[in-house]
């Protein structure tokens, strides 16, 4: 499987017309995919989700499966805050199922009723959508075309959120109760916002991260995701997580809808927030790395205060960060 991937990213390197990436430009996800319904809990804030208290909702998973009888390793996309498009996260089914990858697309919001989220304060708690994508692999776990251990999670925006909320043990051991957790993530473009402590136990679930970041992507401050890369690596040394940054690349960056960067002024975002830390221990992460007591008023204000932040398409990028991350998972989803 490493091998497929790898070859195809050389032929990019000579024929970048064929290459895998630039399949990128696919227009919408392949048809004929398996559409998984399953109960989902929907949690109104992260406080909700520390207590126990939820209501229950729907979400589901769609399977799409590369030709053969064979257990293959599979890569779960999880969708922004626009919810899942064609256009969007759909066209990277094709070229993920063209490298021998089964495939999986989370739907967090058709279940939910929600239409519109990303400039609606409070249309989903980002824990919702991780609880959904554990859900999620924990349904198709036993399908007998997937290996369960060679399941990786990407995500982008919100969805890169929900990618490294997995990532953390305290949230995927109240969710799970067992040892299955995702083999690798990948977050694209998610904002900087939050860690979870454990106690005494591993505050990650020891699967690898690779981090692929906009220089100028005003939801992810450089100080805030060095801080948070800093404080994870402190309790987790161990932990492999990789950060690349494309200095020029706005949040966004792979969304060809976006052609010319535009400023959204009412969309959600936590720039001029501290770092919380929502795991065992609730409190904010001073930028020196001190802590000091949460205070859920002065969160809800400077959330208010942060609206806003710019979207634009970048080619260059979104090819050479589709490069990077079929490198990752051809290196984490080998056998």
């Amino acid at each position: 499987m490493a091998g497929m991937i790898l070859a195809a990213l050389a032929l990019s390197a000579a024929a970048a017309p064929l290459s895998a990436t630039a399949a990128l430009a696919q227009p919408q996800s392949p048809k004929g995919g398996e559409t998984l319904v399953f109960d989902a809990p929907s949690y109104a804030h992260f406080g909700e989700f520390r207590q126990g208290k939820s209501k229950l909702e729907k979400a589901s998973v769609t399977l799409w499966l590369p030709p053969g009888e064979a257990k293959v390793p599979a890569v779960m996309i999880a969708h922004t805050i626009g919810g899942w498009r064609d256009a969007g996260e759909g066209k990277y089914v094709q070229p993920l199922l063209d490298a021998g990858y089964a495939v999986l697309g989370l739907d967090h919001f058709t279940g939910r009723g929600i239409t519109r989220a990303a400039d609606v304060a409070g249309a989903i708690s980002p824990i919702s959508p991780a609880s959904d994508a554990l859900l999620a692999l924990q349904r198709v776990a036993d399908h007998p075309r997937l290996d369960a251990g060679r399941i990786a999670l990407i995500g982008f925006s919100m969805g890169g959120v929900t990618t490294e909320l997995t990532a953390n043990e305290f949230i995927r051991s109240r969710i799970l109760g067992t040892s299955l957790r995702f083999a690798a993530h990948v977050s694209v473009y998610a904002p900087c916002s939050y860690i979870f402590s454990n106690g005494s136990n591993r505050m990650t679930t020891g699967a690898p991260m690779l981090r692929l970041q906009g220089g100028k992507d005003e939801t992810a401050p450089a100080e805030k995701c060095a801080l948070i890369e800093t404080l994870i690596k402190q309790a987790d040394p161990a932990v492999q997580r990789r950060t690349i940054i494309y200095p020029e690349a706005y949040h966004a960056w792979d969304q060809a809808f976006f052609s010319t960067p535009k400023y959204h002024p009412h969309h959600v975002n936590a720039r001029l927030c501290p770092v919380v830390d929502f795991g065992a221990a609730q409190r904010f992460y001073k930028p020196d790395g001190g802590i000091r007591p949460f205070d859920p008023t002065e969160f809800a204000g400077c959330l208010k205060a942060s609206a806003g932040y710019t979207m634009g398409y970048d080619a260059a990028v979104t090819q050479k960060a589709g490069t990077e991350m079929l490198a990752f998972l051809a290196e984490q989803l080998k056998p």
